[in-house]
């Protein structure tokens, strides 16, 4: 008995943290709902998103291709779960 009640039990989580783009949903379905209590309770979510989109912006040139590449997947992925369906960046260019 002393054996098992020496032994560790392992707790194990799971990340539900909405993404930029799912919290970008979430408030347009509040805005266009007229929930404007709890679209002005997220400000500081939508200003937070738009200064990550400047920086963003900002240093997207400087990034190494593959770094580049896999941003505007991403980018894409976010916008797709906001219902905004994004053409594919052809070889050579870039979002």
């Amino acid at each position: 008995m002393a054996a098992a009640s020496a032994q560790k039990s392992e707790v194990l989580t799971i990340d539900l943290t909405p993404t930029w783009g799912e919290l970008g949903n979430v408030y347009t379905r509040m805005a266009e709902s007229g929930e404007r209590a709890a679209a002005r309770g997220m400000r500081g979510e939508v200003a937070r998103a738009f200064a990550l989109a400047e920086a963003f912006k900002k240093i997207h040139e400087a990034l190494p291709a593959d770094l580049r590449e896999q941003a505007e997947k991403i980018v894409a992925a976010e916008l797709r779960k906001q219902g905004i369906e994004v053409l594919p960046v052809k070889e050579g260019e870039h979002a």
